[in-house]
């Protein structure tokens, strides 16, 4: 008996050594898979917010209204300015300044004199409102969009909504240039075919014409709902997001937060805050031997020498942050009282962050990019909301909560995401950096030529590199 019992034991125990390793590799396989879609779905809570003045009112559901906002002006405004600009005190530079020592008062004076003389403001109203502009109440402010459509639809095209989020000194303005590119493209010679956007540029609030938050602390988070919310009340389920500067961080908190919403995300600029010793060794070892360490050869080009280009270069062009992220108010008064201060404070940003050499150019290098009457447009948006103050604090806002900006860098961002890398940003982030963050880029793209303000000054270029992207992800 005890021998009849042995083949079936023998059997018994080789089915165990079958099921048991099965069952534990199923139960692993589930655990594993449990925890990597417990990491996949760790989103950065929506929350709520108030920012109006006061207390939040008890009762009643805010104005979820769409109203249609026109810019405009008045002669008291323009005189206003003119005055000013009339009792502009000049400062003499130091020979062979350029634009070391920042704005260079001989260029400036140049500029103050096309402005008070050339300049026509009532014009540029006119640009900046062919447009449709809005205003919509959420959380308690007022917040000001663009909402272009495309005129032609081609049948059975469809049209992907595209909400697109400046950064700081720049505004909704910036992207005047890359808009009709982005809803007409046949007419612009970027008829690729397949791929026509609706774009909304939304003002941050505290930025031109959204009200600024009357309340502490409104970060890029708030940002971040505010702006879903917006695009739920526009009636969109799921759109693509772009952004670069603050538009870069706002963007990916939105993907953070709401990643079923985001089709898809396109960035020019990655900033990321995360050091450690695996990123020190990288950084040694990338010098010499990139390809061991996952850097490309134009990472290399970008990123070194070392020192230079992410130390003192960055220092130097950094100044202000640390101004913005301690006590904003201070120099902002000064800014919101003279437009001469306020032009070269914000148009310096536009020399050396688009050029990095129009350091060592006498007018800063900004009218071989851009012209005097896009620049001041750019400088009037701040000028005549008084926002100068509202979107310096800004930085003070996200600083005091997260000096590293990298409090959110554990949240995974899965929705497709794609790069352009722009040559002159001030700092590089390389693709093997920026997939510790954005698990899924599906295009990273090294740029011709550009810097900091993309669609501004490389529209063109953008808006290719924008559809290339949207067209990857409607393929997947």
């Amino acid at each position: 008996n005890t021998i009849s019992c042995l083949p079936r034991s023998f059997e018994y125990s080789q089915k165990n050594a079958v099921l048991v390793p099965a069952a534990a590799l199923g139960v692993g396989g589930m655990l594993l898979y449990w925890l990597r879609s417990g990491r996949k779905i760790k989103t950065i809570d929506m929350g709520d917010g108030w920012w109006g003045s006061g207390e939040r009112p008890l009762k009643g559901k805010e104005d979820e209204s769409i109203r249609p906002f026109k810019i405009e002006t008045s002669d008291k405004e323009i005189e206003d300015l003119h005055r000013r600009l009339d009792h502009f005190r000049f400062t003499p530079h130091v020979e062979g300044a350029a634009f070391h020592y920042g704005f260079n008062s001989s260029y400036l004076r140049k500029v103050v004199a096309y402005w008070r003389n050339q300049f026509d403001w009532r014009k540029q109203v006119e640009v900046l409102n062919k447009y449709p502009h809005f205003h919509t109440t959420i959380e308690g402010i007022d917040i000001h969009f663009i909402h272009v459509k495309p005129s032609y639809v081609p049948h059975g095209r469809a049209v992907q909504p595209l909400l697109m989020v400046h950064g700081w000194p720049g505004s909704f303005y910036e992207f005047y240039k890359i808009i009709p590119l982005l809803t007409e493209p046949a007419r612009h010679g970027l008829n690729e075919g397949d791929v026509v956007f609706e774009v909304i540029c939304p003002s941050i609030p505290g930025y031109g014409f959204s009200e600024a938050p009357h309340q502490k602390g409104f970060d890029s988070i708030a940002t971040a709902r505010i702006f879903h919310k917006l695009m739920n009340r526009l009636g969109f389920k799921e759109y693509y997001l772009q952004g670069g500067d603050w538009g870069s961080r706002i963007t990916t908190n939105m993907a953070q937060m709401l990643p079923q919403s985001v089709k898809g995300l396109h960035l020019n600029g990655v900033f990321m805050g995360k050091q450690g010793l695996g990123r020190m060794i990288c950084i040694m070892l990338g010098a010499y031997v990139p390809w061991l360490v996952g850097l490309s050869r134009e990472d290399a080009r970008l990123f070194y020498p070392f020192m230079q280009k992410n130390v003192y270069d960055i220092l130097r062009e950094s100044g202000y942050l640390h101004i913005q992220a301690t006590k904003p108010d201070t120099a902002g008064c000064g800014l919101n009282d003279s437009p001469v201060g306020l032009a070269a404070y914000i148009l310096e940003k536009f020399s050396t962050w688009t050029d990095k050499s129009f350091l060592h150019k006498d007018d800063g290098g900004l009218e071989s990019k851009y012209s005097l009457d896009e620049l001041l447009t750019n400088v009037m948006i701040y000028w005549m909301t008084s926002s100068i103050v509202s979107s310096m604090r800004y930085y003070k806002e996200n600083f005091s909560k997260d000096p590293n900006l990298n409090a959110y860098s554990g949240y995974g961002i899965y929705v497709p995401t794609g790069v352009a890398a722009f040559p002159q940003e001030i700092i590089h982030t390389p693709r093997v950096w920026a997939k510790d963050v954005y698990r899924n880029i599906i295009s990273y793209s090294y740029m011709p030529r550009g810097g900091h303000f993309a669609a501004f000054e490389e529209p063109k270029l953008l808006a290719q590199d924008i559809m290339q992207f949207v067209r990857k992800v409607e393929q997947l």
